[in-house]
Formats: C-alpha cells, sequence, structure tokens
C-alpha cells in the first residue's frame, strides 16, 4: 500500500496511527482519495447516513455540502469535529443553493440554528479546559 502511494512504509504507519499517538500525522487528502478509489475506504462510516455510498472518493467539501442538505445534528457535529467550524459555515451558503429554492429559508434557519449551538458548545468547552 505504501509503494502505491509512492511514501515509505513508515510514513504510512504514522498516518494510521491514532490521533492520540505523539507520532500520528494526519494523511494528505490526496492519499486518502487515492487509498478511498483503490480500496473503497469511506469517509461517512461514523455517520448516521452513507453519504459518501456512491463515490467513496468524494472530495471534502462534497461530504460536507451532503451532511449540510440533510440537516442531521448529529451528523453536522461530527463534520464540523472532523473538518472545522468554520470551514463548514463557510459551505453552509453553497448547500442552500443545492436545494429548492422554496426550502432554503427553512433550511438556512435550522443550520444557523445548529451550528450556532456547535459554536456555543465549543466556546464552553474551551473555557472548561481553560478553567481547569
Amino acid at each position: 500500500m505504501a509503494a502505491a502511494l509512492g511514501v515509505s512504509p513508515r510514513t504510512l504507519d504514522k498516518w494510521l496511527l491514532p490521533a492520540s499517538s505523539k507520532d500520528f500525522r494526519h494523511m494528505p487528502e490526496t492519499a486518502a482519495r487515492l487509498l478511498a478509489s483503490q480500496y473503497g475506504i469511506r469517509k461517512s462510516t461514523n455517520y448516521s447516513l452513507p453519504y459518501d455510498w456512491s463515490n467513496p472518493a468524494m472530495p471534502d467539501n462534497a461530504l460536507i455540502l451532503s451532511v449540510l442538505r440533510r440537516a442531521v445534528f448529529t451528523d453536522i457535529v461530527r463534520v464540523c469535529a472532523q473538518f472545522g467550524l468554520a470551514r463548514v459555515r463557510q459551505l453552509a451558503d453553497t448547500a442552500l443553493t443545492l436545494v429548492p429554492e422554496n426550502e432554503s429559508p427553512i433550511l438556512s434557519r435550522i443550520l444557523n440554528r445548529m451550528l450556532n449551538s456547535i459554536e456555543i458548545a465549543q466556546a464552553q468547552n474551551q473555557s472548561t479546559r481553560q478553567a481547569a
């Protein structure tokens, strides 16, 4: 697998370590896409819906947009944890253009409430950590 990606076995090992390990390194998106296309690795395995069922090599932004369009709160929390709240917020307006025009105002209100709730929770979590 390392040879197919053009990296050393040690580099691949570091990508596959748990995030809590001091040697852990994030796998570049291009490597993740290549693995997904060759081995069917899914990005949405921990989500409530198989957002990438038709395309395991789906780009990250496409996954985020799919999650936003469905507006499943637990999945939005997961996508914010995985890709960052700022990136998800940036794509929220684009997600609104992907739904029928009459659904856009409703989805906009739902997403704003969800993202605001996530932002509040993150701020509370950060202040709790700082106090500890």
